[in-house]
C-alpha cells in the first residue's frame, strides 16, 4: 500500500504551481475558492468469472477548494476535493454497498464560450486528475440492522485490498457568473478512472475502475493575493 501523506505535500504544490504559473506571467492575481455538490458514482467491474455483476449508482457528497488562473478565454484551475463514492451491488440479498473516500486533485484547462453581453459565461474544461483513498468500507444489513466493516476486515468473507492511487480523466462544463471580485461556479462533471483499484491477488484477472458524475456549486473571489 502506498502511503497517502508521503504523496500529499507534492500532488498539493504541484497543483498550485500549475495553477499560479500563468497568472503570474500576466501580472493578475488568481481566483481563490469553495466548492460542494453530489457525486453520482458507480463501479465498471470486468470480471470473466462473474461476468453479469453489475453495480447500482450511489449518490454522496463532494467538498473542496480551488484556485484558477486566467480570465480570458482560457484558465488553469486546480482543486483539492474531498470526494465520497460509492456503489451498489446488484442482486445480493441482503444489499451490499462499497464506499469509497478519495481526496482528488485535478488539474484542469477551462475554455470560456462566447456570451455577448450576457453575464452568464459558459465554459467546457478538461484535464488530469489524482486521487488518494481515503477510506473504503463495506455496508450490509445483518439481523436487520446496518454493519459497516473495513474492506480489508477479516469479519468479511472475501476481504477486499485496494489500491489506494487513481490516475484519471475530468471532462465537463458549466458556467460562471461574476460579480466584482466574486464568480459563481455552476458545473457537471464526468469522472474517468483509469486505474485499476483493485489491488488483491485476482487484479489481473478483475478490473474494478471509478466512474461517476459530479454536480456542484463552486464560489470564487479574486485579488486576495
Amino acid at each position: 500500500m502506498i502511503s497517502a501523506r508521503r504523496y500529499l505535500p507534492t500532488l498539493l504544490a504541484a497543483a498550485c504551481l500549475v495553477g499560479l504559473a500563468p497568472a503570474g506571467a500576466r501580472g493578475q492575481g488568481p481566483t481563490i475558492g469553495l466548492k460542494g455538490g453530489l457525486n453520482v458514482s458507480t463501479l465498471s467491474v470486468e470480471d470473466p468469472a462473474n461476468p453479469d455483476l453489475e453495480f447500482d449508482d450511489e449518490t454522496d457528497f463532494l467538498a473542496g477548494a480551488f484556485i484558477q488562473c486566467g480570465r480570458g478565454w482560457f484558465a488553469l484551475q486546480g482543486e483539492v476535493d474531498y470526494s465520497r463514492n460509492g456503489a451498489k451491488a446488484q442482486g445480493t440479498d441482503p444489499a451490499v454497498t462499497l464506499n469509497l473516500d478519495y481526496l482528488r486533485v485535478p488539474v484542469l484547462l477551462m475554455g470560456r464560450l462566447p456570451s455577448g453581453k450576457s453575464p452568464v459565461r459558459p465554459m467546457l474544461y478538461a484535464g488530469p486528475q489524482v486521487a488518494i483513498e481515503t477510506r473504503c468500507r463495506v455496508t450490509g444489513e445483518e439481523g436487520g440492522e446496518s454493519q459497516s466493516v473495513a474492506c480489508d476486515s477479516a469479519e468479511l468473507d472475501d476481504p477486499l485490498q485496494t489500491n489506494n492511487v487513481e490516475f484519471g480523466l475530468v471532462f465537463g462544463g458549466g458556467v460562471e457568473i461574476p460579480s466584482g471580485r466574486f464568480t459563481m461556479q455552476l458545473e457537471a462533471r464526468y469522472n474517468l478512472g483509469l486505474t485499476n483499484i483493485n489491488g488483491g491477488t485476482d487484479a489481473a484477472q478483475v478490473s474494478v475502475k471509478n466512474r461517476g458524475w459530479t454536480f456542484a456549486l463552486g464560489l470564487g473571489m479574486s485579488g486576495i493575493f
